[in-house]
């Protein structure tokens, strides 16, 4: 992880915007996309940091995302990224497992947004 992004998640957690232990979780969770062969930067992962802490910290403090106007466009767009929805499920289970804070499908739909996107970029590497 690059020293913008860890910039990124000491920001969040400085001002209280997330509490401690949701970032560490995330930085747990960065570590680990890092260590699988994943470009994790500022660049390629800034938008899903903020999204995920935010989306953690909101669903923990009972005011998660739970209807989104645009929701079936996000649904078409993930019908040609399984491997995302996959993957931010698992990661939406480790988060409850771990920092008690589950995500509604709304939210996790989003954040496989942002992992397909990771993986795009990761392809053209």
């Amino acid at each position: 992880m690059d020293r913008l992004l860890e910039e990124r998640l000491g920001i969040f957690e400085r001002t209280g915007q997330a509490a401690p232990d949701i970032c560490r979780f995330v930085r747990d969770e960065l570590h680990a996309l890092d260590a699988g062969g994943g470009a994790v930067t500022e660049e390629t992962a800034g938008t899903l940091v903020s999204h995920l802490l935010m989306a953690l910290q909101r669903a923990r403090d009972g005011a998660a995302l739970t209807d989104f106007p645009a929701d079936e466009t996000v649904r078409a767009e993930l019908d040609g990224h399984p491997d995302a929805v996959e993957r931010a499920r698992a990661l939406a289970a480790r988060a409850r497992s771990v920092v008690g804070t589950g995500l509604p499908e709304q939210e996790v739909r989003f954040l496989a947004l942002h992992l397909a996107l990771l993986g795009q970029r990761e392809a053209t590497r």
